[in-house]
């Protein structure tokens, strides 16, 4: 039975406990014992806590409560690798929730306005414009004058051109120096985790394609205006809060002991884990040589040292998983999970959440549930896990 519960049924039998006792002593005295009783119940009705108690039993309230006692995504600008930050905050929800997100933008808000989104127009990650030509323009002489003006520029930027002969679409940075175009694309990303672009700098973008179009005499033609893109870059930044999410599984030695840097290596390296970037251990996609997902020392920065490995004891390890950059995440949750087993089993540790609260096969199975909810979403906006778009948003 539950509180709310409780008290309107105390409240009833409190009642009918009064009525009786009027209607009997009324009897005798014949007094209006009843409208004395109900006053009295009035006075304490009116002073009893009753918005504090209703405030308590609001659904919300209870969903938030319960919510922070389980494991979820962190948002990847509340990751701490030393684990410290984190004890004292609550799990980030998975998308669709209303908790406040670490940008400061409520959640819930961006979840409702991406949702009534969907099946309309299909996110838009670039504002560009184009430059078509009758003559050729050499890689080099285009590089030159994108560069002179890029400066600028604060968001991820590209100029792209179209090959003659072979009509292929190369980005200018990479290609050859011996490639000719015919015609030209100059983009600028308009938002990504850390936000999106600013009018301001949509009117630099503005006047580099301008130069570009005066200094190699070419036509110009923009996507859309500088109106119609801000809003864009509004719903694309929402995406990446949203989404901006990270699987974390914490390894924690025994209280007042350490893991060995030497049985550390032992067990990621029997695990196929491999170190790499930032001094940190990654298990690669065969495939394609990316990283899956990572193992670090807890610490602010996480990164091992050699000595570490070789001789050092460590307070703890921390293995993440960055969720909308991965191919199939959910799957590589499940291999994160087998690592993270193996390597606790042969170092001697425990799996804790990143507020140190212990992981259990039914946790583990609601964390998965959030990723595949996650994947689903993603795909819906059309925007694959693991692809070029994620990457570069994420």
């Amino acid at each position: 039975m539950n509180l709310q519960l409780a008290l309107i049924l105390l409240g009833v039998l409190t009642f009918a406990g009064i009525v009786f006792f009027s209607l009997w002593q009324s009897r005798y005295e014949g007094r209006p014992l009843l409208e004395r009783s109900l006053g009295w119940l009035q006075v304490v009705l009116e002073r009893a806590p009753v918005e504090q108690l209703v405030s308590r039993l609001r659904p919300r309230n209870i969903a938030r409560r319960v919510r922070q006692k389980e494991p979820s995504l962190v948002a990847s600008a509340q990751f701490d690798l030393s684990g410290d930050a984190q004890r004292d905050q609550a799990p980030t929800a998975s998308a669709g929730t209303s908790d406040p997100g670490a940008s400061g933008i409520e959640r819930g808000a961006s979840a409702q306005s991406l949702q009534s989104e969907i099946g309309g127009q299909p996110l838009r990650i670039d504002y560009w414009a184009r430059l078509p030509g009758t003559s050729l323009v050499s890689r080099d002489t285009a590089l030159a004058v994108f560069r002179e003006h890029e400066i600028d520029l604060q968001r991820p930027r590209t100029i792209h051109g179209r090959t003659e002969p072979g009509n292929v679409w190369l980005d200018l940075a990479t290609a050859s120096a011996d490639e000719v175009f015919l015609d030209l694309i100059v983009s600028l990303q308009m938002a990504d985790r850390d936000g999106s672009v600013t009018e301001s700098e949509l009117t630099r973008f503005n006047n580099l394609a301008y130069y570009m179009s005066e200094s190699l005499n070419r036509s110009l033609k923009f996507d859309m205006t500088i109106e119609e893109a801000l809003p864009q870059a509004a719903r694309l930044e929402r995406f990446c809060q949203e989404f901006d999410l990270l699987a974390v599984i914490h390894i924690e030695p025994a209280p007042g002991s350490g893991f060995s840097g030497p049985d550390i290596v032992r067990a990621v390296d029997r695990a196929g884990m491999r170190l790499g970037k930032d001094d940190m251990f990654h298990l690669y996609d065969p495939r394609t040589g990316a990283s899956r997902f990572s193992l670090a020392k807890r610490s602010e920065a996480g990164s091992f040292s050699y000595d570490e490995l070789e001789s050092g004891m460590l307070r703890g390890l921390v293995l993440f998983l960055n969720v909308p950059t991965v191919p199939r995440p959910s799957q590589a949750f499940s291999d994160l999970i087998s690592v993270a087993t193996y390597v606790c089993t042969q170092i001697g540790g425990s799996l804790v959440d990143p507020q140190k609260g212990a992981l259990s096969d039914a946790q583990f199975d609601g964390i998965a549930r959030q990723i595949r909810s996650l994947e689903s979403s993603m795909k819906r906006y059309g925007i694959e896990p693991g692809s070029e778009e994620a990457i570069r948003l994420f």
